[in-house]
């Protein structure tokens, strides 16, 4: 049992990772940082098929992390529709490495390259 925790803790810190090749941005800002990002281009996910006016609005959280909201426009329900995760520093707060959950103990890494 401690053996199949251990692999399991494995594979979701794995999911935490940054891209060979890849660098983060050190001397990160993330006063800089906070605030409502509008989308100028995006890869086809799911969760964002059919929405229009798509943006983020990170806040920070009492616990040292940030607040995430995402929310697009569906203009065929003539709704909003919108994500609250959360993220957290994987190093230290001036490296642009978080790590982001919207769906409970599952986190995936974002990068800021």
């Amino acid at each position: 049992m401690i053996k199949l925790a251990l692999l399991f803790s494995v594979l979701l810190s794995a999911c935490t990772g940054i891209p060979e090749g890849l660098t983060a941005v050190d001397d990160f800002d993330v006063q800089r940082y906070l605030g409502k990002w509008y989308e100028i281009a995006r890869l086809d996910h799911r969760f964002e098929r059919g929405l229009e006016n798509i943006s983020a609005t990170y806040r920070l959280r009492d616990d040292g992390g940030i607040d995430v909201i995402n929310q697009g426009w569906n203009s065929k329900n003539g709704e909003w529709k919108q994500a609250e995760g959360k993220a957290y520093f994987v190093e230290q707060p001036d490296k642009g490495r978080l790590k982001v959950s919207f769906f409970g103990p599952f986190y995936g890494g974002y990068n800021i390259t």
